[in-house]
């Protein structure tokens, strides 16, 4: 560390503030132990602090100097001695960022659904088509520029595969817990419409599902077993949860984030499922550092909806 004279002139050498190299330090910050001058000192609760630890603390003292103060840090709590807590850490994009990239897909996917609906007669294979060329490549593009953004990487949003037999494990039991819960209240909203409307309520794209041709009922499966599960656990376990955990904590985390992924689907009869599946992912997530259980539970989850909705007719 470099040393400046003290203005006594009594030949001892005294730190350098850690923001400007010319003068000579007051104090130690009490958080990071960084030595700061009298105009980077944060005087809070008998305890000094520099501009980082204390962003919103105005300097305690007038002190000309030539140079204009740094502008203030957003606060972060220091780096995490535990490795698995290291991992959400550096996971440091934030809430807004991941809210506008949302917006920006979700716009644009939009635009193009409702020209399809207006345009063909049976819009739910044209729908499933725009989902692969346009809503995948446009989420694929958003994970990858905040992660260029923060100079983060693929471990950062939980892209690795773990322990194989217990990523399995925990995928499979992971779509069993998904279905038992997600079936199991649909049959109770099935039931209170039923008492209340005196029929069970149909699913809008059931009749649709029924009209597909084999070839295109192939590549609609392909789409949603496959695509889907990929790129949505990428961006609303790989970008939104560690957004939401490092502000929340992780049992707030993972309902919140269960909660944004069921509303966000726009499904009425299935809102409450679709909530506690997402719960279930982000569960999952969680629990395993990575996002190979959860995209497993969402692939087979997906699969067995779509068994399901062809032979009963939902």
């Amino acid at each position: 560390m470099a040393e400046v004279s003290d203005s006594a002139g009594t030949g001892k050498g005294l730190p350098c503030c850690s923001w400007h190299d010319a003068n000579p330090a007051t104090a130690m910050c009490v958080s990071c132990a960084r030595p700061v001058c009298r105009e980077c000192d944060r005087f809070l609760g008998y305890r000094h602090y520099c501009p980082e630890c204390a962003p919103s603390v105005p300097a305690p003292y007038p002190y000309p100097y030539p140079y204009p103060l740094p502008p203030p840090i957003p606060y972060r709590p220091p780096e995490p001695s535990d490795e698995r807590e290291k991992r959400w850490w550096r996971a440091d994009w934030g809430l807004l960022e991941v809210f506008v990239a949302w917006l920006v897909i979700f716009g644009l996917y939009n635009v193009v659904g409702i020209i399809l609906y207006v345009s063909t007669e049976n819009p739910l294979f044209f729908n499933y088509l725009a989902y692969a060329l346009v809503f995948c490549p446009l989420i694929a593009a958003s994970v990858w520029y905040i992660l260029r953004r923060h100079g983060r990487g693929l471990k950062e949003l939980g892209w690795q595969w773990g322990k194989p037999s217990r990523t399995l494990a925990y995928g499979t039991l992971g779509a069993l817990v998904a279905l038992v819960l997600s079936y199991g209240t649909f049959f109770l909203v099935y039931l209170i419409f039923y008492l209340l409307a005196g029929r069970g309520p149909v699913s809008a794209d059931s009749e649709q599902w029924q009209d597909l041709s084999n070839g295109y009922l192939v590549l609609v499966i392909v789409v949603v077993v496959i695509l889907a599960p990929i790129f949505e656990e990428l961006f609303f376990r790989g970008l939104f949860y560690p957004a939401l955990r490092n502000r929340l904590k992780p049992t707030w985390a993972i309902i919140l984030n269960g909660a944004v992924f069921g509303v966000i689907h726009f499904q009425p009869l299935f809102m409450v499922s679709l909530i506690l599946v997402g719960i279930t992912l982000a569960y999952l997530y969680e629990k395993t550092d990575s996002l190979a259980a959860p995209i497993i539970t969402h692939a087979l989850y997906n699969l067995a909806v779509i068994i399901v909705s062809l032979l009963a007719g939902w």
